[in-house]
């Protein structure tokens, strides 16, 4: 075996591993979420209308996570998006499925509402 094959052998599991699945996913605090609300990304809120109606961050869309499958060929994938719920955990959720659709600029804001009450930033009520 030659070097270069020998080198090339070692180069595949990196290789392998860029490859990856079809799209993902970055998790981000609620400072980068309001940074990006300036920028015109995309905000999802993937908690229930009622969880939504009691806050919500300014211009964020509400839609559940329940029924993920059913919008998820609404969301651009030309344009960052934010997903948020009250911890995280729904979000992450959401941005998986969407990642296996194929979309590469998701954003899951880790600790959703909670967090971004913790920070001290508003919500819309």
């Amino acid at each position: 075996m030659t070097r270069r094959a020998f080198l090339g052998l070692l180069a595949l599991p990196l290789l392998l591993a860029a490859c990856g699945p079809k799209g993902s996913y970055q998790n981000v605090g609620p400072e980068e979420l309001y940074r990006a609300l300036e920028s015109g990304a995309v905000v999802v809120d993937v908690r229930t209308p009622g969880e939504f109606a009691q806050g919500h961050v300014p211009g964020a869309i509400n839609l559940p996570v329940e029924e993920v499958a059913r919008w998820a060929d609404q969301i651009p994938k030309d344009r960052p998006v934010y997903l948020y719920c009250r911890s995280g955990n729904r979000s992450r959720k959401a941005a998986e499925y969407l990642a296996k659709k194929g979309y590469t600029n998701l954003y899951n804001v880790e600790g959703g509402v909670l967090a971004i009450a913790r920070v001290g930033f508003s919500l819309v009520r």
